[in-house]
């Protein structure tokens, strides 16, 4: 049952990856928000006032994805600054606030102030992620956070540290998609209410479409290896790239996705040097293509180094592929570690052995997580969460 509706309450959902076209690979934020915003406006379970660079006037790129990380930050800023100012116009009284990201959110400290109740939806815990990929992972993120201020900060760095500890601070709740991540959140914030942060898993979130008759140029007797994420460095697809070379049986190999974000163009120039002649680079697939790919695949590999949730592991999932996964908060199907290419390679050998994935007809389970934060930001609303 969808969450009762509250006709006097307004949401202000600031999401800087929403009313893109399907055609931009900005990952799983721009899913998510999709689906929240496609779901809210068929059941209307509030007055819906969607906060998108486009309809906030924010966004003066064509592809965020092309952005470096200092053109990044000055967008993140840009948005900052223009969905601050409308939420200012509303009434703090009737008006609750979702964001669904941290660093592209809106000014938490200035809007906490005025008495604006907050959720927040972690995709990624900012400070981990760059705990992890610009520093090695050589210090744990709790390490980071226990300053009160990091202001002193250059603003890059404010975007990381200030921002989530605003967030965290002034947010009524934290929506999270595994509990790894919830406990992560807990150790670099001690004083943080345990209750605050909230697992929602996402589920199958893709808008449901029908694979067609023929969807790919594959022979019946092709077993079909599919990888599908954006290509940027902490997707690990270099990984399975690496495994393949131990791989001596016949078998199609697709990479599914677009470079996109600060290192994507280097690291797609990396992969293709390393590809052998069995792997093909598809792009970045939607709609009917996607669908299709997913349902013809035998084994879906996630190499990833790191994962919130893992949207295209759910979609595959519901598809009916074996899942190969590295042991990432998303991970699912058989796990392992994918950086051993000795321990990956004999796994796909021994399912390129056991031949082609049997696949039974599904109907895939639409996600619930719509209607369940819906009732979460009515609770917050009245003040009973």
């Amino acid at each position: 049952m969808d969450a009762e509706r509250l006709p006097t309450t307004r949401l202000c959902y600031t999401a800087a990856h929403a009313d893109f076209p399907d055609t931009e690979p900005l990952g799983g934020g721009k899913a998510v928000a999709d689906y929240l915003i496609r779901h809210w406006r068929a059941t209307a379970p509030f007055d819906l006032n969607v906060l998108s660079p486009r309809s906030t006037g924010a966004n003066a790129h064509a592809s965020l994805a092309n952005l470096s990380e200092w053109e990044y930050a000055r967008f993140c800023r840009t948005f900052e600054r223009a969905v601050t100012t409308a939420i200012l116009q509303q009434d703090p009284a009737t008006t609750v606030v979702l964001s669904n990201d941290i660093s592209e959110g809106p000014d938490f400290a200035a809007l906490a102030q005025r008495g604006y109740k907050i959720v927040t939806i972690f995709h990624v815990d900012v400070v981990e992620y760059f705990t992890k990929f610009y520093l090695r992972g050589l210090v744990r993120p709790e390490r980071l956070t226990q300053f009160t201020s990091f202001r002193w900060l250059p603003d890059v760095l404010q975007l990381v540290f200030q921002k989530q500890l605003d967030c965290v601070r002034h947010s009524q709740r934290l929506v999270v998609p595994s509990a790894p991540m919830r406990e992560t959140i807990l150790r670099c914030y001690p004083w943080c209410p345990a209750e605050r942060v909230v697992v929602l898993p996402w589920g199958n979130v893709a808008e449901p479409v029908a694979a067609p008759a023929t969807p790919t140029p594959f022979a019946e007797s092709d077993f079909v290896i599919l990888t599908l994420s954006r290509l940027s460095p902490e997707k690990g697809i270099e990984r399975l790239l690496a495994a393949l070379h131990l791989v001596p049986a016949p078998c199609r190999v697709v990479v599914a996705g677009a470079a996109a974000y600060m290192s994507g163009r280097r690291y797609e120039r990396k992969l293709r040097r390393l590809a052998d002649r069995r792997v093909e680079f598809w792009g970045h697939v939607t709609g009917a293509r996607k669908a299709g790919l997913l349902h013809r695949a035998d084994v879906f590999v996630s190499p990833s180094r790191h994962e919130s949730y893992g949207l295209t592991i759910a979609e595959a999932e519901a598809a009916g592929c074996r899942i190969l996964s590295h042991g990432h908060y998303g991970a699912r199907g058989t796990v392992m570690d994918c950086g051993d290419p000795v321990a990956l390679a004999a796994k796909l050998n021994e399912w390129i052995a056991s031949g082609r994935t049997v696949k039974q007809a599904s109907s895939p389970v639409p996600s619930s997580a719509a209607t369940e934060l819906a009732e979460l930001l009515a609770r917050v609303w009245r003040g009973h969460d």
